[in-house]
């Protein structure tokens, strides 16, 4: 529908495009951004008997594509002619088979993998924390804590922050023991001195300890092995197997032997008979 000078107002499945052929705008911004009409547009060229090649740019026409390609491209030499310099001889890359079956598509940019929401961003240099310790740079499923089953709220931080406007503040008094703060303060500073002490003090040589002695409560109390149920796949039993198929083979060569005779004395008493 057009609007006048130039304005036409667009509909194109159910939305409407405001679309301004003296300006070459349109409300998709197809046309801002190519510089070449969008449909919105060319519906309305057609409308006004407007060839739509006549709006294209110069940079998109085929003069423009045979004078950018319009200068001589020099060939090489021959290969004897070319100069000899005493550089290395330039190889081709070492090729490395890897292992596994080589991908068959590219590896695509952040900002090319399209999810539900737009483009979806690398989780590249994100620090996770784990839901179980609240502990950095791993997960629930490899906490140390959660596989020994140490409770997370049970579990004090080895390294508690101190603040320092607490300790310049007036000594509190705790209701359970009655000490003030100010006492819990400087027995801490009692046992880092002596620490510092410990640590610095000459270490005695290392000296490898012997096997521990023996319990008697231990030994008294060891559990009793239980047997191994014969199966099919221990020794004895393939051997007791063997030696039974052995002996079952033996019988039916002998009791063949025996029917042989037998029959063979038969037919003798019949021949003799007859």
């Amino acid at each position: 529908m057009p609007a006048g000078k130039g304005i036409f107002q667009v509909q194109y499945k159910g939305a409407d495009y405001i679309v301004d052929i003296c300006n070459k705008t349109c409300d998709c911004r197809r046309w801002d951004l190519t510089e070449i009409p969008c449909n919105h547009a060319v519906a309305c060229l057609r409308h006004e008997r407007i060839p739509a090649e006549e709006v294209l740019p110069v940079c998109y026409s085929t003069e423009t594509f045979s004078k950018v390609y319009g200068f001589n491209i020099m060939p090489c030499a021959d290969k004897n002619n070319w100069e000899k310099t005493n550089g290395p001889k330039v190889l081709p890359p070492v090729y490395e088979k890897k292992v596994g079956r080589p991908p068959k598509s590219r590896r695509k940019q952040p900002h090319e993998v399209q999810g539900k929401d737009g483009p979806k961003l690398s989780r590249h240099g994100v620090i996770i924390t784990c839901s179980w310790c609240k502990g950095q740079h791993h997960n629930r499923a490899g906490c140390s804590l959660r596989k020994l089953g140490v409770n997370p709220i049970a579990h004090s931080n080895p390294n508690p922050v101190i603040d320092e406007n607490v300790l310049d503040d007036e000594p509190v008094i705790t209701q359970e023991t009655g000490h003030s703060q100010a006492a819990h303060v400087q027995l801490q500073d009692t046992m880092l001195s002596q620490m510092i002490q410990e640590a610095s003090s000459i270490v005695a040589p290392y000296q490898p300890l012997g096997s521990p002695p023996d319990c008697s409560y231990i030994a008294a109390n060891q559990p009793v092995p239980q047997p191994i149920p014969p199966t099919t796949a221990s020794k004895a039993v393939k051997a007791a197997l063997n030696k039974r198929k052995a002996a079952g083979n033996k019988s039916k060569d002998a009791t063949g032997k025996k029917a042989k005779a037998t029959r063979s004395k038969t037919v003798g008493n019949a021949t003799k008979k007859k």
